[in-house]
């Protein structure tokens, strides 16, 4: 009893230290494009927007309404948004040790897996990002099937069927997969007889659909059809403009090829060894269940964009997978070296190179953004004033209920300066990017009057959108913003 009641507190030192480390990222950098993309989406329902019909939305309503709700309570800011995802990975490495100690696991083996979910956890993606919901799914879906293992009680398939019902409301490819999965899982998993493994079967389906058909009914099928078809249309086009791809194998003829490999390879090894476990004579459906989901979710997330951003939410949860495979003892070292090495790498990728893949390095943020919704934020000195100067532009050039337009990729504008987006859409960068064509974008612009529009980065596009904004009269030019005004004859030419 003083065993189990020591590696608890020990456990709870663990998750206070993630906490720590966590919060000491929390504040930092702006993500203009995915950030922008939830904070923006989840700001609109705030506001009494309906998703799928008063503006697009390319996954499942729940995170977004969840988001809002928290807006509702705290107020829109930055802050918020980025404490719930802090919220959601401390609670991922709660769920985890939860599962270890149900696999009564040793010491090194949670500490092992401690630092591998928080070496390539929330700083590595810092912003209120679906992908750590998902993982926090995939946990808990794990979790409520080992109870019902050694259970087989109803309440638990329930459980199982409001978990994915959950994924599928979230992210729809998540679900889909993990629907899929847990069906196997529920079908062989305890020695039943035919005739309750069908009856279990049909439970989950039944629970899971119904819960599903609910939010389709209301948003869709009830009175916006047209919008259940846009949003399998966007679907599909959005898929099909990114060309999956894999790394190489000849980056191990490069000095450090080998430590850009070992992220995307030691899943698909792990894929091996859990098909080896599938067909085993003695399973131990455990042990199938965690490195399952664990490729499962490492799969899924880097289709069909497989840059390090999405490989990292489950690279936590396939490197404990390899802890608990049932190897001898000498291959169990091997594998926890790996272990450690990827944790070096985690650690070095979030403390040596840019925050968020693409942004800055995060030592560079020393100046707070004091803005009445990035309060707390910290960025760049260069990126503060210039984001001064434009919020300073628009609040003497506009009221609050006036419409500006951010172009291409820069949702999180209409969120920091509090200005309305007059369009459906909120990225414009690739055609497939957004729901509906660029001459119809153009006709919202002018029914809402859109006077400013705001660009950053590359807005010269091969574009009906784009060559409209480039007629307009450039009348500010920032470090990585510029600012052209619409004339009201502008509209009349396209």
């Amino acid at each position: 009893m003083n065993k189990i009641k020591n590696l608890f507190k020990l456990e709870f030192i663990f998750i206070i230290l993630a906490l720590i480390y966590y919060l000491i990222f929390v504040n930092k950098g702006l993500v203009f494009l995915d950030e922008g993309y939830f904070l923006h989406s989840a700001e609109r329902i705030f506001n009494g927007q309906i998703p799928y019909k008063d503006f697009s939305l390319q996954y499942g309503p729940t995170f977004f309404y969840i988001l809002a709700f928290l807006f509702k309570i705290f107020g829109p800011s930055i802050l918020i948004g980025r404490l719930f995802a802090v919220f959601i990975c401390v609670l991922i490495i709660a769920i985890v040790f939860l599962i270890l100690n149900k696999l009564k696991v040793s010491l090194g083996v949670i500490i092992i897996s401690f630092l591998s979910l928080v070496s390539f956890g929330y700083p590595l993606i810092n912003i209120p990002n679906i992908m750590w919901a998902n993982v926090l799914l995939a946990f808990l879906l794990v979790l409520v099937y080992f109870f019902w293992l050694s259970q087989g009680s109803y309440r638990y398939l329930l459980m199982i069927g409001i978990l994915l019902a959950l994924s599928l409301s979230f992210k729809q490819n998540f679900g889909v997969a993990f629907t899929i999965l847990f069906n196997f899982l529920l079908f062989f998993g305890r020695k039943e007889n035919l005739q309750q493994k069908i009856k279990n079967f049909l439970i989950l389906q039944g629970i899971w659909i119904t819960l599903t058909l609910l939010w389709v009914y209301y948003f869709f099928i009830r009175n916006n059809f047209q919008g259940l078809l846009d949003f399998i249309n966007y679907s599909k086009r959005f898929a099909q403009t990114i060309v999956f791809s894999y790394p190489s194998l000849s980056f191990m003829f490069q000095p450090t090829g080998i430590f850009k490999l070992l992220p995307y390879y030691l899943p698909v090894l792990l894929l091996f060894l859990v098909l080896t476990l599938w067909f085993k004579k003695n399973k131990d459906f455990k042990i199938i269940a965690f490195s399952s989901t664990a490729v499962v979710g490492f799969f899924v997330s880097i289709y069909p964009q497989s840059d390090l951003l999405h490989v990292y939410p489950f690279l936590g949860m396939v490197l404990i997978s390899f802890l608990l495979l049932p190897f001898k003892k000498k291959n169990q070292i091997f594998l926890r070296i790996i272990a450690v090495v990827m944790i070096l790498i985690g650690f070095y990728l979030t403390l040596f190179t840019k925050s968020y893949r693409y942004e800055n390095y995060y030592y560079k943020y020393d100046t707070y953004l004091n803005l009445p919704r990035t309060q707390g934020i910290m960025i760049t000195k260069k990126d503060n004033d210039d984001i001064i100067k434009v919020s300073k532009f628009i609040e003497n050039k506009t009221k609050k209920g006036d419409y500006i337009f951010a172009y291409p990729y820069s949702p999180l504008l209409y969120f920091i300066l509090n200005r309305p987006n007059p369009s459906k859409d909120s990225l414009y960068f690739l055609p497939n990017w957004h729901f509906y064509d660029d001459k119809i974008i153009i006709g919202e612009l002018k029914q809402k009057k859109v006077k400013y529009v705001i660009t950053q980065g590359n807005y010269i596009l091969d574009t009906d959108l784009s060559r409209f904004i480039q007629k307009q009269t450039k009348i500010y030019e920032f470090v990585q913003f510029q600012v052209f005004e619409i004339t009201t004859n502008s509209y009349s030419k396209f």
